[in-house]
């Protein structure tokens, strides 16, 4: 069975084809969001499994609760790099004022599975 993130993977890359992926980890203590550590990568595939996302992500060197993905398109695919730094940049800003931002993007806890932050 594929776990929410590979499901939402998959769609994603039918759907868009080639994307640039914005990654934001985060922790979460009781009703406390904060972001981490966050970084961008071009996905070029649909293949990646979630066991092999979270052995990625694990290797930032950070304990994390939760991971946020964000899309970027540029003309027919991936972002050129000075673009995605930009954006990232853009991104990390919105997180860090309101976590609530991570909403816009999917959202998903150790397990792979799809979660959402409600208002406080």
């Amino acid at each position: 069975m594929k776990s929410d993130f590979e499901q939402w993977l998959g769609a994603q890359f039918a759907d868009t084809g080639a994307f640039t992926i914005f990654i934001v980890l985060v922790r979460i203590a009781g009703s406390d969001v904060s972001a981490l550590k966050s970084t961008y990568a071009q996905m070029i595939g649909d293949d990646m499994k979630w066991s092999d996302m979270r052995t990625l992500l694990d290797g930032a060197g950070t304990a994390w609760d939760a991971v946020a993905f964000f899309v970027g398109l540029g003309a027919g695919g991936p972002l050129m790099d000075a673009v995605a730094r930009a954006k990232l940049k853009e991104i990390e800003a919105s997180v860090l004022a309101d976590p609530l931002a991570l909403n816009r993007g999917m959202f998903f806890d150790r397990q792979g599975r799809h979660l959402q932050i409600d208002e406080a």
